[in-house]
């Protein structure tokens, strides 16, 4: 291995150990401070709970900033690497330590070539369900920072190694993480006209719920409600007091995500009304779609990033991410890192066997470069 593939797994190696969740990244911060700090050129400061920015400034002149997501999953982890995760229930199941190790590895770059432009590094926590980016923006980011562009990358075994895939609009969907809790009498199953049917009004609620997308929203719109998560009861001869429903609506149309909470208002009070029920409709996130500049885009197509690496146009897909919040705030654009090969296609993201190939790094890390060099040309 060259030096800085070294650097790159080095680094991917022992942030995938402590793999941590949202606003609880203590171990993954201090690692990444620790590093940026053996670097005199960089301004760091703590931004969003345990987020950190890192500010190289040469000038009064404008920003070109570079996001990496810094959050695990609640995962037990599979892989049988023998660099698995530390932190037993808990995994970098979404590839978010290959971008950390990116980050820092082209801090390493800025601070030894020493570029004559602004250069900010975002280190972001709770991406994963939680809005770190949403925070980040609300405390100001963009008011501190005369961000001109903004880029971000994200690893996938969809995309071979050396391909960084991307569009020049809609990139990831805007979403709804919702939970919808029902609460009556519970009692014997002998005697339901005594008790309330929790079961059986769960079920007409999730066959509800499931009209919104294809009977209140334009089928032309790219929009998806799905259910993740039922619990309702114990015991086959028992009717439960509680269930809970969890599940996720995405859009790339803000006025569909408005209107599809409004349906699951109605849905909700309508379920309450027909079996006499309490019931209580919870919005835990809210992202905004992320929605890649054209110009970029093609700025971005038309730029040679070199041997080994294959820029190539993708079609938007329905997951999501918080990059959406910075993209409404300055150009830009996130893309796909490829980190498929023969072996990892069938444990894709948030699986239990996520092993993207380190690989991606490398082209990760040509592709900011690259990036750097056209700012402001």
């Amino acid at each position: 291995m060259d030096s800085i593939t070294e650097i790159l797994s080095f680094h991917r190696r022992n942030l995938h150990r402590i793999p941590e969740t949202a606003y609880c990244e203590f171990k993954t911060s201090e690692y990444i401070k620790n590093v940026l700090e053996g670097f005199d050129s960089f301004k760091i400061t703590s931004a969003a709970k345990t987020g950190i920015l890192a500010e190289y400034r040469v000038n009064n002149g404008p920003f070109i900033a570079f996001r990496s997501d810094i959050d695990a999953l609640k995962i037990k982890e599979e892989t049988g690497l023998d660099f698995s995760s530390e932190h037993d229930g808990f995994m970098h199941a979404c590839g978010h330590d290959l971008h950390m190790s990116i980050l820092l590895t082209f801090a390493q770059f800025v601070h030894e070539t020493k570029p004559d432009k602004n250069i900010l590094l975002i280190f972001q926590p709770a991406e994963e369900g939680f809005g770190g980016g949403e925070l980040m923006v609300k405390e100001g980011l963009f008011d501190r920072f005369g961000i001109k562009e903004i880029y971000a990358l994200h690893n996938t075994t969809d995309f071979p190694v050396g391909v960084i895939a991307l569009n020049g609009g809609k990139m990831f969907a805007g979403t709804i993480e919702f939970e919808i809790r029902l609460d009556g009498k519970g009692g014997h199953a002998a005697v339901p006209h005594e008790n309330n049917d929790l079961v059986t009004a769960t079920v007409n609620l999730v066959n509800m719920l499931n009209t919104i997308v294809p009977r209140f929203l334009d089928p032309v719109h790219e929009n998806v409600l799905s259910i993740g998560m039922i619990h309702a009861g114990e015991a086959a001869n028992i009717l439960p007091s509680f269930s809970s429903v969890k599940g996720t609506a995405r859009s790339y149309y803000k006025s569909d995500l408005e209107r599809i909470k409004i349906k699951m208002k109605d849905i909700v009070n309508s379920v309450t009304i027909s079996f006499g029920i309490k019931a209580k409709l919870m919005i835990h996130t809210e992202y905004t779609p992320a929605i890649n500049d054209p110009a970029v885009f093609e700025k971005i197509m038309k730029t040679d990033f070199g041997k080994g690496i294959n820029i190539v146009e993708c079609s938007q897909k329905m997951t999501g991410e918080d990059f959406g919040f910075m993209l409404e705030k300055a150009p830009g654009a996130i893309a796909w890192l490829g980190a498929g090969n023969d072996v990892n296609k069938n444990a894709g993201l948030h699986n239990q066997g996520y092993n993207p190939d380190e690989r991606a790094m490398s082209a990760g890390l040509s592709y900011f470069r690259k990036l750097l060099d056209n700012f402001n040309k």
